[in-house]
């Protein structure tokens, strides 16, 4: 009887006990499920991240071999560039040296022609100062000539005005005379004719 019991008391905690490991279990089997579910799914993400990555990657390395491309074409331009500055600096220091002894060249030049540019300007100053003194000298020469036929010419022309003025005088003396004359003349003509004048000229028997 007590055997029975407990055989009943072993068989019922053993079924409890099964019906708690097999909900521990199911329970751990969801959990777990779940976990390698959410793994599963971050795996993937993880994966295809790492595709995104890996072609960014397989990108970048294209890029970084043609930047190192790039960066050999900019070095040999680079290089190519020195090597023209450098030729053409030697090529203007000597354009700089040229041009330096041709402008010190130009300088003595210069300098001799400004030399004999003032010698000829002292020579024209005093040639002409000479010169200018004739001319001077020469006007007033010329001047007291003019002065002279100026003063020839006012007296002739005073002459001239004077004579102009006695024969202006005597023509109106002689225009006044001849004047008086015809109106002695007219006076005359106005006159009656005496009738024994008239008696004369229509008969020739009688004298006058």
């Amino acid at each position: 009887m007590v055997i029975s019991k407990l055989e009943e008391q072993a068989a019922l905690q053993k079924e409890e006990t099964e019906s708690t490991v097999d909900c521990r279990m199911r329970r751990l089997k969801d959990k777990y499920e779940s976990q390698i579910s959410d793994l599963e799914h971050i795996t993937s993400t993880t994966q295809s991240k790492l595709n995104v990555m890996k072609e960014r990657l397989t990108d970048v390395e294209a890029d970084n071999i043609r930047l190192r491309g790039s960066l050999k074409s900019l070095e040999r331009q680079n290089e190519d560039i020195e090597k023209v500055s450098s030729r053409l600096k030697g090529e203007r220091d000597k354009v700089e040296e040229v041009i330096r002894e041709e402008f010190s060249e130009r300088l003595v030049l210069l300098e001799e022609e400004n030399k004999n540019l003032k010698t000829d300007l002292v020579e024209t100053r005093t040639r002409h100062k000479l010169e200018l003194e004739r001319t001077e000298k020469s006007h007033e020469i010329e001047m007291g000539d003019v002065q002279g036929r100026i003063t020839s010419a006012f007296s002739k022309r005073d002459e001239l005005i004077r004579e102009l003025r006695e024969k202006e005088g005597a023509a109106l003396a002689r225009a006044d005379h001849l004047e008086a004359l015809l109106i002695k003349q007219r006076e005359e003509l106005l006159k009656p004719i005496p009738k024994k004048i008239i008696n004369a000229v229509f008969d020739p028997d009688v004298h006058l």
